[in-house]
């Protein structure tokens, strides 16, 4: 399967929910804590339609690459169910073409500065609106991985 990179033109930040499950991942997907936030906060994400969630037929699952040879890669959250509604049928156009859709993440938060003084991480995607999707695709059409 090959990747289509969501554009980031109007750089639009999409927040993920349900990273509270995902403490764990994030802390060593980001390289863990600092006073500041995670050491490493930039990574690249997959929009995973998942049909079979029993929760919502829509959701879309945030899994963060690895970017290094040592990391693996992990599920960190879902986009809202707004969002999943609003972005889902461009993913599911990608798919049927044999392509992941990839955008930028960044994480967010994840400071520890003592007792009592402990972040958070969180996850915003840097994606382009569906109808930039739509125009970067109308210019570059995307060709199945198979062909």
């Amino acid at each position: 399967m090959g990747a289509y990179l969501f554009p980031p033109v109007g750089r639009k930040r999409v927040d993920v929910v349900g990273e509270s499950h995902y403490q764990g991942t994030l802390q060593r997907i980001g390289g863990g804590r600092t006073t500041d936030g995670t050491r490493d906060p930039d990574h690249m994400a997959a929009l995973l339609p998942e049909p079979t969630n029993p929760y919502d037929p829509n959701a879309v699952r945030v899994v963060i690459l690895a970017s290094h040879a040592a990391q693996k890669s992990g599920k960190v959250g879902y986009l809202s169910r707004e969002n999943a509604v609003t972005y889902r049928p461009i993913i599911d156009r990608l798919a049927a073409y044999g392509k992941v859709t990839v955008c930028r993440a960044s994480l967010k938060g994840g400071w520890d500065r003592g007792p009592g003084d402990r972040g958070s991480i969180g996850v915003d995607l840097h994606m382009g609106t569906v109808a930039d999707c739509e125009a970067e695709m109308a210019k570059d059409p995307p060709k199945a991985s198979w062909e």
